[in-house]
């Protein structure tokens, strides 16, 4: 018995060129799909990090902003233009020391101490001067550099902030 192969059976196959077309067009949209995708996931990671710094830039501004407002007496930096790397003030009879602890800003007050940043930022550059007049309200001027943990294809975000707040 002879098996002959009609048109219709051979129909039914691919050819090696067909074959190929069909890989090439799924590589291709296979390398697009993996660079939207990178592309998305960077802009995430760029997003957090901005976010991370900005979120805690504006928490630390307000905390210093707050406490030295209520603050009865600046104990360090001590002298009227003095500068240090903390700043320890009296509130209500109770020593409130802002101070970095590696890389956090760290506040220690009568019941402990905690940590005022979170784990996406790094608080680098801390500064405290001591301004005003001889006699009048003491001022503080602070600076502070946070930076995001989170990296991406553009580095790390990094913010300096810096204010003055005056004793009431």
């Amino acid at each position: 018995m002879r098996y002959v192969l009609t048109p219709t059976a051979r129909s039914r196959g691919f050819t090696l060129v067909e074959a190929l077309i069909v890989m090439a067009l799924l590589a291709g949209f296979l390398l697009i799909l993996t660079t939207l995708l990178t592309s998305a996931i960077d802009i995430q990671g760029s997003s957090e990090g901005y976010s991370a710094v900005m979120t805690d830039g504006r928490f630390l501004m307000a905390r210093l902003s707050y406490d030295i407002a209520r603050a009865s007496a600046v104990t360090t930096p001590g002298s009227l233009g003095a500068s240090d790397s903390s700043l320890t003030l009296t509130i209500s009879g109770t020593s409130y020391t802002y101070a970095l602890s590696g890389d956090s800003l760290q506040l220690t007050d009568g019941s402990g101490s905690d940590n005022l940043n979170s784990n996406g930022t790094t608080v680098s550059n801390l500064s405290f001067q001591a301004l005003g007049t001889s006699g009048g309200k003491e001022t503080i001027r602070y600076s502070f550099t946070l930076t995001s943990t989170v990296t991406h294809t553009s580095g790390s975000d990094t913010q300096t902030y810096t204010s003055t707040e005056g004793l009431r």
